[in-house]
């Protein structure tokens, strides 16, 4: 006979018990269901993702997008456009687009790491004047941790790769042996289980069937002495001397079955240390960002985070500041800015250092300050003229104002560091480093309206042209 198949025919299991998996008539027995296929996916990306440094290029992209991010955002309100416009665009845009490059390229090609790290952190330090305090400071931050990351990330060894893929090995056996069987096992499997639950039911309506459960023993505890080595007594605290609880004579209680919990002393919780921050070491940042780039055979030049060098043959120097001032500052190449500590003849003093190879002003004027309390200082004028130092310029600045140009664009953001504001561990911290910016971004960098207030400036070779010596003017 043949007819509509009844619900208990193999074909028509779709059903499974709990916990087993889902098998279709159609499946073959080669099949993947959607939680294999979801974890064989989640498997390759990790394996994907352990090969390189995937948080750092994470924050080297996130720290590209919040920069960009506030100067092409626009919002609209019931009408309202809202968008915050800013001079810096332009830099702006590049800052945020070569920062997330380096994120990529920190995920797809791992082997340049050291200079896409490097590079990240240049860009977030450039960003605080250049681009809106660097993404109000949070683009800056992500960016700087990323580039962190990626100089410290170091490839997973094989011994490491070996016993996670015989892990994975071990694991896919064992998900295989737990896997359920198809057809007609599932249809045993149904059909032992409907047995069971019949069994169960007809055990439960049976009268003759009943549970026999074994009495516990009973728990007696032990008594507890009093101070005087007796039993502990009971006695009604509200009942005058001599007379027990009820008013009769005083009666012994009987002694306590419940002992007295012990005193707990909680151990006390170790002091919490943080450490210090602190910085790595600039001569072995730049050994392992030289060998990483002759690696792969790039040259950046300019590119140097070593700490800066004593200059040969200082003048000492007296301690007291005085004034430069100049229209516009060209400093390339080999521009370098570090944060030391100068021994001065009124004892150690904070400041900004700034080396280049040539130093081009324009307008320099100069403060001489005479020292004679009621005297007026003077002053050197070049009267709009270029001036121009070259060979080991080096100059030790206390406190400075300037804004930045980059490609010919004018920030309009005028910033101002003072060395004596920066804690002393901070100090001693960025002494280990120097700023080295790479020649084709320091010739593209000009200073606007600079103003210092200058321990020392020094140089072999000083040429300007015209000079007017006269009152400051400040």
């Amino acid at each position: 006979m043949t007819g509509t198949p009844t619900p208990d025919t193999p074909g028509d299991v779709t059903q499974p018990l709990d916990g087993a998996t889902e098998v279709t008539p159609d499946a073959g027995p080669g099949a993947e269901t959607t939680s294999e296929k979801l974890e064989k996916s989640n498997r390759r990306f990790t394996t994907w993702r352990r090969q390189r440094a995937f948080g750092a290029g994470l924050l080297m992209i996130l720290g590209g997008a919040v920069i960009l991010t506030p100067a092409y955002l626009s919002l609209e309100i019931s009408n309202i456009q809202i968008q915050i416009s800013t001079l810096a665009g332009v830099s702006t845009l590049v800052i945020g687009i070569l920062l997330i490059v380096c994120g990529l390229m920190t995920w797809f090609r791992g082997e340049g790491r050291i200079l896409t790290g490097v590079a990240a952190m240049v860009l977030a330090i450039v960003a605080l004047p250049q681009s809106n305090f660097g993404g109000f400071i949070i683009g800056t931050v992500l960016s700087l941790v990323g580039g962190a990351m990626a100089l410290a990330w170091t490839p997973q060894s094989r011994d490491e790769a070996r016993a996670e893929k015989k892990n994975r090995r071990e694991e896919k056996v064992r998900s295989k042996e737990q896997k359920p069987g198809k057809g007609g096992s599932t249809t045993a499997v149904t059909a032992v289980a409907a047995l069971a639950a019949l069994t169960v039911g007809l055990g439960a309506h049976t009268p003759q069937a009943s549970a026999q459960i074994p009495g516990l023993p009973e728990l007696r505890l032990p008594t507890l002495p009093g101070q005087d080595g007796q039993a502990g007594q009971q006695v009604d605290p509200a009942a005058p001397s001599g007379t027990g609880a009820t008013g009769g004579d005083a009666t012994t209680a009987a002694p306590s079955t419940t002992p007295a919990a012990p005193s707990l002393q909680l151990p006390g919780l170790p002091e919490l240390r943080l450490p210090e921050p602190t910085l790595p070491d600039g001569t072995a940042l730049q050994q392992n960002i030289d060998g990483g780039l002759d690696a792969l055979g790039v040259t950046v030049p300019g590119l140097n985070v070593e700490p800066p060098a004593p200059v040969q043959g200082l003048l000492p120097i007296t301690g007291n500041t005085f004034t430069i001032k100049s229209d516009r500052t060209a400093m390339t190449p080999g521009m370098k800015l570090s944060v030391v500590t100068v021994d001065t003849l009124q004892g150690p003093k904070k400041a900004f250092r700034i080396d280049s190879d040539r130093t081009v002003l324009t307008n320099l004027r100069v403060q001489f300050p005479n020292g004679v309390p009621g005297l007026q200082d003077l002053g050197q004028d070049t009267l709009g003229a270029v001036t121009t130092l070259s060979g080991n310029f080096h100059i030790f600045v206390r406190k400075m104002t300037i804004t930045a140009e980059v490609a010919g664009v004018d920030t309009g953001l005028p910033l101002t560091l003072d060395a004596e504001d920066l804690p002393d561990n901070i100090v001693r911290e960025l002494s280990k480093l120097g700023l080295g910016l790479p020649d084709f971004l320091s010739g593209q960098t000009d200073i606007l309206n600079g103003t210092m207030e200058t321990y020392l400036v020094t140089s072999d070779v000083l040429e300007a042209p015209t000079n007017d010596i006269g009152p400051w003017q400040s």
